[in-house]
């Protein structure tokens, strides 16, 4: 699928935080397909039946935001499709080989309350990947995410846990750096869960293109979905 970009949300937010973006790009006159994340191990086989499910080639565009964006470096490796990430950590936990992540003592007590009171955490962390954007309508898309996480199933919840468990383990930094497919990452200059100074960290090849959103949080797919959508756009045009 040529013009298809298939795109992966992040974290516990659903699609809502992408819907914009996806809106923008189908205007562009793009064609776009949400993917699940994955809802039971092992990854492989999720990898394998988005693939044949969905037809996605070397063609393709995959983008996802943030642990959709190492989900999409996955299915990009796999397929050698074009990959977009945005505010997206390759490897959201810290170690001694990588200091642009969460402590994972941190992480631990984020999983923790995720476990003890899902609800109330799925609201702090929605009200987090806004902090601090400089969109006018940052608030009320916190309260629309906000009023959407009033109550979980137990399916819902074991996918969330399930969710954060990939977010601790993955890294998916050796991929981005050995990707012979162009690469496009955006990120946000305020952004509360991505630490300055990871983006020069990175070992990105040198067909990779990054950009830096002014005044965009982590959830600038959403509150920044037009420049989003014209800097995807006008890269896609210059392959």
């Amino acid at each position: 699928m040529k013009n298809t970009v298939f795109i992966l949300p992040g974290f516990g937010l659903g699609t809502y935080p992408l819907q914009a973006l996806a809106d923008c790009l189908t205007h562009q006159g793009y064609t776009t397909q949400f993917l699940p994340l994955p809802e039971q191990a092992p990854l492989d086989a999720y990898l394998h039946t988005q693939i044949q499910r969905h037809n996605i080639t070397a063609n393709s565009m995959a983008l996802g935001w943030s642990l959709g964006g190492q989900l999409a470096s996955l299915l990009a490796e796999r397929t050698q499709c074009r990959l977009i990430t945005l505010a997206s950590n390759p490897q959201f936990c810290s170690d001694a080989s990588w200091a642009y992540g969460m402590q994972p003592e941190a992480f631990e007590r984020f999983y923790i309350k995720q476990q003890t009171q899902p609800v109330q955490n799925l609201q702090q962390f929605a009200a987090l990947t806004g902090l601090q954007d400089a969109s006018s309508h940052t608030k009320a898309h916190i309260k629309h995410l906000k009023a959407q996480l009033t109550r979980l199933s137990e399916s819902e919840q074991a996918k969330h846990l399930l969710h954060l468990h990939w977010l601790r383990s993955l890294n998916t930094r050796l991929i981005l750096a050995n990707l012979p497919t162009p690469q496009l990452h955006i990120w946000g200059d305020v952004d509360a869960l991505i630490p300055k100074h990871m983006a020069d960290a990175l070992a990105l090849p040198l067909h990779t293109r990054t950009h830096i959103v002014t005044g965009a949080s982590h959830l600038l797919p959403l509150t920044h979905s037009s420049e989003c959508a014209d800097t995807i756009v006008k890269w896609l045009a210059a392959q």
